[in-house]
């Protein structure tokens, strides 16, 4: 009965909702105003949070409401939010509501991401064949990214905040980590520092690829969440295609320059492989720029820093450096290049100045 009554104690039922965020990169560009004008696919109107600036604002457009079987019983599963971003992005967000203990909710956690890995796939591929008239370069897809967040009720007793994060720690932080065995102290310790909460009856708990979130009230930090995952999915793809532009550049010789891009006036219709890098470099950061000031928090402290924390925890500033430092490449080459057809136009018009000279002088000498 002891040994019965322990393990009664330690599997303390919870309910709240598993949220899981992905992002599907399928195109260059996505016009926005094409699938409204031709009712592509299914829009509907959904008010931006106050913290995101109302302009450049994505599509969002409805998906069917499923059920998911989850063991023996059916829980209600819904994507709660699917968007078109017109840098050829979709974005969809999954709700799971669950009543379980965090031991017996890893196991299921770690099968319902796998589930809604390959749904995922399948609802972006549907909303890819809606949309693809109305997509620049259009592929499916390019990269994908996710991220999931783990909300749970505030429990009837009220325990605290700090409370909770001290009883039950060790299990949420296995648990971000979709970890079925106990981390080490280090590894916990270093999860729940990343801690941050509101009105002192709430917490989130903000990880690399997952976040916890101990409050009723939970839609507000979703966009963030939603936002950051972009992000990186943005940053990282911008990255790998740096990368191969600057392997192509060199591997295939495409720095030589024509010959006819020597001649004033006519080589500035050439399309240069440089002056595609540079507008590449232009298109990159015009986007980055965008997704990097579309959220205003002046005066929100709180959301302030709960948006530095994911930065930090997603390292978006690290794939921001990695991106910099590529771009620094590109306009280092654009400028040697640019210097070099300055000079060579030069001496072109230097020669041809000396031949008409000559050419005058000898016209003289015959006459």
């Amino acid at each position: 009965m002891n040994n019965d009554s322990v393990v009664t104690q330690t599997k303390d039922q919870f309910s709240g909702n598993i949220l899981l965020f992905y992002a599907f990169d399928v195109g260059d560009d996505i016009d926005l105003a094409h699938i409204q004008q031709k009712g592509l696919i299914d829009i509907c109107s959904v008010p931006l949070s106050t913290y995101f600036k109302n302009y450049h604002l994505p599509l969002s457009f409805r998906m069917p409401d499923e059920l998911i079987a989850d063991g023996q019983k059916t829980v209600e599963s819904r994507c709660i939010s699917s968007k078109i971003y017109h840098f050829g992005v979709f974005s969809f967000c999954y709700r799971i509501p669950f009543q379980d203990s965090f031991e017996d909710l890893k196991p299921k956690l770690i099968d319902i991401k796998k589930t809604f890995d390959e749904k995922s796939l399948v609802d972006a591929h549907w909303a890819f064949k809606c949309i693809k008239p109305a997509v620049t370069q259009p592929h499916f897809f390019n990269l994908k990214n996710s991220y999931f967040a783990v909300q749970v009720y505030p429990t009837k007793d009220k325990v605290t905040p700090e409370e909770f994060k001290e009883r039950y720690g060790s299990k949420i932080a296995s648990l971000l980590k979709l970890e079925l065995y106990t981390l080490s102290d280090y590894q916990t310790d270093e999860i729940l520092a990343s801690t941050i909460g509101y009105y002192g009856q709430d917490l989130i708990i903000i990880d690399s690829e997952a976040s916890f979130v101990y409050d009723d009230e939970y839609f507000e930090p979703l966009e963030f969440f939603e936002s950051a995952n972009i992000q990186k999915l943005e940053l990282q793809y911008f990255d790998r295609l740096l990368d191969h532009r600057l392997n192509d550049f060199y591997g295939q010789k495409s720095y030589m320059v024509p010959w006819t891009a020597y001649i004033p006036l006519c080589g500035e219709r050439i399309d240069l492989p440089i002056s595609r890098l540079a507008k590449l470099r232009v298109d990159i950061s015009v986007i980055t720029e965008r997704l990097e000031n579309s959220i205003k928090m002046a005066g929100e402290a709180y959301y302030v820093n709960l948006y530095a924390l994911l930065i930090r925890k997603m390292a978006l500033q690290e794939w921001r450096d990695s991106i910099n430092r590529k771009l620094a490449i590109f306009r280092d080459l654009y400028a040697v290049y640019q210097d070099r057809l300055d000079t060579i136009r030069e001496e072109v018009l230097t020669v041809v100045i000396i031949v008409l000279i000559a050419v005058e002088a000898l016209l003289a000498f015959i006459r």
